[in-house]
């Protein structure tokens, strides 16, 4: 008959073993959420980085004389602003891509017309090419300072700070 020691002998393996066990599980539990953590944040940078590869590729400049801005009609006003596409990519150029902005009140799409110089209707802008937007406005603006604001789906902005 065993004694009380050797009993408790032959439970250490048994509890080292039980340990043991336990450790693995434990630690494979942690290297499955560091790997899950790990691709997570992997997919999120390689989202971020597209996104500013796209924005970088996207880009356009409001290149109208600010002292000068082109304006025909006496009721209903046309105002003409040049927007030319410096970017790497084509720039979808129409009412439903593109919103204006002036001092801070949405223009309708109804009263945009999108041409290129030659005053074509278009529809895009390819790289270096130049388009027109004309805004007519039933009121003449306030002789003084106004803001536009440009504004395309991917949200590129760009503002140009006029006088009339």
């Amino acid at each position: 008959m065993p004694t009380g020691g050797e009993l408790m002998s032959a439970g250490g393996p048994a509890s080292e073993l039980i340990m043991f066990i336990v450790a693995v599980i434990i630690a494979g539990s942690v290297a499955g959420a560091l790997a899950y953590v790990t691709t997570d944040l992997a997919n999120s940078m390689k989202d971020r980085g597209e996104m500013l590869a796209d924005s970088l590729r996207v880009d356009f400049a409001i290149i109208n004389d600010p002292n000068n801005i082109p304006v025909s009609g006496t009721g209903p006003y046309n105002y003409t602003f040049y927007i030319k596409n410096v970017g790497k990519d084509i720039i979808s150029f129409n009412p439903n891509s593109v919103q204006v902005f002036i001092d801070g009140n949405i223009i309708p799409s109804a009263n945009l017309t999108f041409t290129d110089v030659n005053g074509n209707s278009i529809t895009s802008l390819n790289p270096g090419e130049v388009g027109v937007i004309k805004v007519t406005l039933g009121n003449a603006l306030s002789a003084g300072y106004h803001r536009l604001q440009v504004v395309l789906k991917n949200g590129k902005r760009r503002v140009l700070i006029f006088k009339i």
